[in-house]
Formats: C-alpha cells, sequence, structure tokens
C-alpha cells in the first residue's frame, strides 16, 4: 500500500499533500496557507488502488466506433518513422528482445496515439493507453504495469508527469527493476506536445527512451490521401469529388484530425465545403480570421508589436495567442519574432491576395 503524509492548514482547517522535500512551512494548494511544521502533526494515510466499476456499462463489441489503421501501409505519411519501427520490429523479433521504450512528439492531433496503437498491433501485445497526469502514484503505475502484462503502456501528454512518479520509475523502464524485484520486461511508449518542457523538467526520462522521434510535417497530398480513406473506411456510401478533399488538405493547418474535422462537417452539414470553412472561420490556406486580423495589425507598424499588446488586442490569453495563433504564423513564415512581433513580406503578400480575392 502507498503511504502519504497530509497536513491540516491552519487557515482553511483542509487537508493537503505534503511533499517529501519540504523545509519548515508548507503550503495548501487550497487557499495558500501555511502550516507551521513545528506546531502541526502530520498523519498519515494509506490510499488504497481505486477499483474502476463498469458493471452498469453498455456493452459493445470490439468494434471501433471509427476506422483507425491496422497497418502501416494505411498510416499516411511519416516514412522515415515508419522505417525507424518496421527495422526495429524485425531486429527485436530475431534476437528476441522486447521493443525498446520509445517517445513520439508532435502537435496535437498528428498521430502519435495512432502510431504506437499500430505498434502494439504488430507485437501482437496488450496495449494500455492514459493520460500521464492520471497516475499519480507509484503504486497506481504498478497497477498499470500488472494491466499491461508485459505490453505497451502509452502514456501520453508525457510532460505533465508527477515529478515524483517520473524518478520513481526511472529504474522501472532502464532495467525492468522495482525497489531491487525484477519484474516482467515491457515497452513503455510516450507522447508530448511540448517536447522542449519535457526535457527541461524531466531530461533523465527522455534519455531513457532508445526511440526518440519528431513526427514530420504532412504534405498536402498526405493530408488529401489521409482524408479520402477516413472517408472510403467510414462512409462508404457518400459521394465526394476529388478536389474537397484538396480543399480539406489546404485548409486544416497541417493537422490530420483537424482534416477529419472538416470532412465530418462537410458531410454532417450537407453544404458546399466554402461554407463549412466559414463556420469555422477560415479565411484562406488555413489562415482564420482572428490569423488575418493578427497580419492587418502587424501591417500597420513598421517597429512590430508585443506580445501583451498582441494578446490584448485579441482579446484573449498571451498563452492562448502563442500557442493556437502564433505557432502556425512562424511555420508559414507570415510573421517574425524579433524583440516584437513583426510581419514578414509573404505575411504581407497573403494580405493583398485575400484584398483581391
Amino acid at each position: 500500500m502507498l503511504t502519504t503524509t497530509f497536513r491540516i492548514c491552519e487557515k482553511c482547517n483542509q487537508s493537503f499533500e505534503v511533499f517529501e522535500n519540504y523545509k519548515g512551512n508548507n503550503i495548501c494548494l487550497n487557499c495558500q496557507g501555511y502550516f507551521d511544521e513545528e506546531n502541526d502533526k502530520p498523519m498519515e494515510i494509506v490510499i488504497k488502488p481505486e477499483i474502476l466499476d463498469l458493471s452498469n456499462l453498455e456493452k459493445q463489441n470490439n468494434e471501433r466506433y471509427f476506422w483507425r489503421p491496422e497497418k502501416f501501409e494505411d498510416y499516411c505519411g511519416q516514412e522515415n518513422l515508419k522505417n525507424i519501427l518496421q527495422s526495429y520490429l524485425k531486429g527485436c523479433k530475431e534476437i528476441n528482445k522486447t521493443f525498446p521504450n520509445i517517445l513520439i512528439s508532435g502537435q496535437a492531433g498528428t498521430g502519435k496515439t495512432t502510431i504506437i496503437y499500430l505498434l502494439a498491433k504488430y507485437l501482437n501485445m496488450p496495449f494500455v493507453e492514459c493520460v500521464a497526469n492520471s497516475i499519480s502514484s507509484p503504486q497506481q503505475f504498478i497497477d498499470k504495469l500488472i494491466e499491461v502484462d508485459g505490453g505497451i503502456l502509452f502514456f501520453d501528454e508525457l510532460q505533465v508527469i508527477n515529478k515524483k512518479l517520473a524518478n520513481f520509475i526511472l529504474p522501472i523502464i532502464e532495467d525492468y527493476q522495482c525497489n531491487g524485484q525484477r519484474i516482467k520486461p515491457f515497452t513503455f511508449a510516450g507522447a508530448t506536445t511540448e517536447l522542449g518542457t519535457l526535457i527541461k523538467k524531466f531530461k533523465p526520462l527522455v534519455d531513457r527512451f532508445k526511440i526518440n522521434k519528431e513526427l514530420e510535417s504532412y504534405t498536402i497530398e498526405e493530408l488529401a490521401q489521409l482524408t479520402k480513406q477516413y472517408k472510403e473506411k467510414n462512409f462508404q456510401n457518400k459521394r465526394i469529388e476529388e478536389n474537397i478533399y484538396l480543399k480539406i488538405a489546404k485548409n486544416c493547418r497541417g493537422t490530420p484530425r483537424i482534416a477529419i474535422r472538416l470532412l465530418e462537417s462537410y458531410i454532417f452539414m450537407n453544404c458546399s465545403i466554402e461554407k463549412v470553412l466559414k463556420s469555422y472561420n477560415i479565411v484562406k490556406d488555413s489562415l482564420t480570421e482572428r490569423d488575418i486580423k493578427v497580419l492587418k495589425l502587424l501591417n500597420e507598424t513598421n517597429k512590430g508589436i508585443g506580445l501583451k499588446a498582441l494578446a490584448s488586442y485579441l482579446a484573449t490569453s498571451e498563452e492562448n495567442y502563442i500557442y493556437q495563433i502564433e505557432g502556425y504564423l512562424i511555420e508559414q513564415g507570415l510573421i517574425t519574432i524579433t524583440t516584437r512581433r513583426i510581419i514578414t513580406d509573404k505575411g504581407k503578400n497573403i494580405l493583398n491576395q485575400i484584398k483581391k480575392g
């Protein structure tokens, strides 16, 4: 059993967990109040593994609600990654070794989970998936190891893993040992949308992945192909002209998940693709009304504009601007950053095209 120490906050009278390395006072996450180490006695609580009761859920067959690739040939794009995986699959089979730990990084919706799922299919092993911050204790991690039984244990959004847990699993994923006890070998797989954050916080953990690969950008042709493939697997009776797939591919920000969203909207809304794009505020080649608003504002000054001013102008947070808007504009070469945000010549040309169009 896992034993966790809690304290009682003098300010709000609520209990909160104490970190192992606390010194002197410790802070209450509920109200930001403090307790006094000398005058407050800790209490220990035994936390038992949670039991998930699914007995009242309606049972369904094992078929997925929507189609997912079952072999590498059906997974569009990422040829370099597929070559790496196929080589390791062959090599591990020849020498009878467990498939090594693997870390996949890339933007949300670009196929990280799907490629790990595919790997499990080729290994013919159990596949257990969870979001990293949903596992908060060593005991919960051990419970997952029992569940996966030597297969692939997949942690999505690995950058949000609990630091204490990250340190706990280091010897487990490297030497298959836990507190000096040998355990059944398994493959630890991780996916992250923020590799830089993960390296900064848990570099020793990142170093334990023998396969560490960032997903590459999809071409327009690959995006059109996977969109058509998805339609043919899930909507066989729906007729769609070839140019629709191309328009979707050009307006999905290079992201398969967005391409599928636009495809399903086109099918269910039963209207023109132009109306679908307008419904999602897409103006031209994945650029949204907010993107254009940013470009127009930057075009009005040669000195550029600061982050705080841009976020305020858009009535959004700085974080939301950076991750939802700015990243794509930089990737497309429409703006650049020095001490301020500045529109590029390419960005100015895009504005002229939209104005003429």
